[in-house]
């Protein structure tokens, strides 16, 4: 298992309290990983707006793919699983991970700590954590909240030039 796929059985661990019977919504987890890319934990992960359901309502939001690809593996492999629930009144199932098998952790020390603060008290309790309609907000007791805006996309500059094939339909006889 790799160091990122590591982190996402870690945080999942963190805020289910290890509790097998306990889950993780997706959402709040692709917000988490979204922060952390931020804040370089995940050094290895980008992101791309992609159409989501969120919260009822399709929108764009910041997803990385190598992260769905290491939640992938981890399900495959038995260290996560999948929950899905149908809730009366909304329009979709509700996605959730619980942990599968233990893990025992060893990536970078600094990236935990990172991950701690965020997501800890002083005392050592989860912090709450609440869904918005653009994110998730990190409730802290002191009132030092933090807002997590995935649906609000970053504009990324790119440059872009002509290319002109050199082979047509014409030259191939088709």
């Amino acid at each position: 298992m790799n160091e990122n796929q590591q982190k996402i059985h870690y945080i999942i661990n963190l805020l289910t309290n290890g509790d097998k019977r306990k889950g993780l919504r997706q959402i709040v987890l692709f917000a988490l990983i979204y922060y952390f890319i931020k804040l370089k934990v995940f050094k290895d992960y980008d992101y791309s707006p992609t159409p989501f359901m969120w919260e009822d309502k399709i929108k764009f939001i910041n997803i990385s793919y190598e992260a769905l690809k290491d939640i992938n593996f981890l399900l495959d492999t038995g260290y996560l699983n999948e929950i899905l629930m149908s809730v009366i009144g909304v329009n979709e199932f509700i996605v959730g991970y619980s942990i599968g098998k233990k893990v025992e952790y060893k990536f970078n020390i600094e990236d935990k700590k990172v991950i701690d603060r965020s997501l800890l008290e002083e005392n050592g309790k989860i912090k709450n954590i609440e869904i918005t309609d653009n994110g998730i907000i990190i409730k802290s007791k002191d009132g030092d909240n933090v807002e997590i805006n995935i649906t609000q996309i970053d504009k990324i500059k790119y440059k872009s030039r002509e290319y002109k094939m050199k082979v047509s339909l014409w030259d191939t006889k088709l």
